[in-house]
């Protein structure tokens, strides 16, 4: 009995979370990498297909409906612009999703290198919100310092950073 009630509280607690969820992921966008892989993304439209009037997606909206041809072999390159409360800016961060079928063929490997056995839209955009709520932290400095951990950030490396 004592077990179940432990377990119990433990779920309750990690639920309720210390901070209002002032981080915010603003938009994301994918690239590929040129390492072999089956399956790619469409990484935008050409003028022609502007002028035709066909419709256009914004990049989520392309990785939301994109079905790899092998799911399990996907390399990209993506973007994220996280945001801060109400504040309209936002700062890049990247990473590499790659798939593990694929990872023997990178030259380096970065720290923020993601590896998953197969790509499946959800479930990543579930993992980099989950990583942002762990990320927060009550200031924006704070929050930064952790996400630079996890992420590589546009302005790494530059004075003052």
């Amino acid at each position: 009995m004592l077990a179940k009630r432990c377990k119990f509280a433990k779920i309750a607690f990690m639920k309720s979370s210390p901070f209002p969820n002032r981080l915010t992921l603003r938009s994301c966008d994918a690239t590929n990498l040129s390492i072999g892989q089956e399956s790619v993304v469409r990484e935008g439209y050409t003028f022609d297909e502007f002028r035709s009037g066909m419709p256009v997606l914004d990049a989520e909206e392309i990785l939301e409906q994109w079905e790899p041809a092998n799911p399990g072999s996907v390399a990209l390159y993506l973007n994220l612009a996280i945001g801060w409360d109400n504040d309209p800016g936002a700062d890049n961060f990247a990473f590499r999703l790659i798939t593990n079928a694929l990872r023997d063929r990178l030259r380096e490997r970065l720290r923020s290198d993601i590896y998953v056995e197969e790509f499946d839209w959800p479930s990543v955009k579930q993992s980099m919100l989950n990583i942002l709520r762990k990320c927060e932290r009550p200031t924006w400095d704070e929050s930064l310092a952790n996400l630079r951990k996890r992420f590589d950030w546009e302005y790494e490396g530059m004075a003052g950073a």
